[in-house]
């Protein structure tokens, strides 16, 4: 009984529920997360920013790695999963970009467009956009792929160049309290693992597409 029931969540239909449980656990841990000395409770917010930034870049490079394996082993699992990677670090990247607009808000008391960080994340929304056009309308898998495996590139480039201005350093490396080191990496983790479902599920999407041609 109890596997029946995990098979049912495996299953591409329930996929959108485990990913919505996973974020709604992630809500909760953001919730009860500690506030730190100098933002306060609005480090809350800082957490979450970060948590979706992180596992924006973990799935381009997931994407990444994927691309160059179907270049490889061309196995059309990889590109499906690298698309579905990719397709849904695009989606964080706009999720975390306006989080960070909040943020900025009630932090700073105003958003500051010429910030680098902020100018980098246009720029890379940009690129995102390119490549799922690409993705979408090309019938290459080589040009698919090899657009997966340049936006990662180009992400990771763009954020190691990118100055932090008046970004601030991360105030959870920088803590001694354990429970503002530990409840960030909760809530990474979490969204890490609804994310992995979403990139699934477009997976899935585009591998049942390709058998239906």
């Amino acid at each position: 009984m109890v596997g029946g029931f995990l098979s049912s969540l495996g299953s591409r239909e329930n996929i959108p529920l485990v990913a919505a449980f996973a974020v709604i656990v992630s809500v909760i841990l953001t919730w009860l997360s500690p506030a730190e000395a100098t933002l306060g409770q609005a480090v809350k917010l800082v957490y979450m920013h970060a948590a979706l930034m992180w596992v924006a870049f973990g799935l381009l490079t997931i994407g990444a790695v994927l691309g160059l394996l179907f270049l490889v082993l061309r196995r059309r699992s990889f590109l499906a999963w690298s698309y579905g990677s990719m397709a849904t670090a695009v989606a964080l990247l706009v999720t975390t970009g306006l989080l960070g607009s909040l943020t900025a808000q009630i932090t700073w008391g105003g958003i500051n467009w010429s910030e680098p960080r902020l100018l980098m994340l246009g720029q890379l929304l940009l690129v995102g956009l390119a490549a799922l056009a690409v993705a979408g309308f090309s019938s290459s898998s080589l040009l698919q792929s090899g657009v997966n495996i340049l936006f990662a590139i180009v992400a990771w480039v763009l954020l190691f160049r990118t100055q932090l201005v008046m970004h601030p350093g991360s105030p959870i490396f920088q803590s001694d309290s354990l429970a503002i080191k530990i409840f960030p990496l909760l809530i990474t983790a979490s969204l890490a693992f609804a994310a992995l479902q979403i990139a699934r599920y477009l997976a899935a999407g585009v591998t049942a597409k390709t058998d239906s041609l």
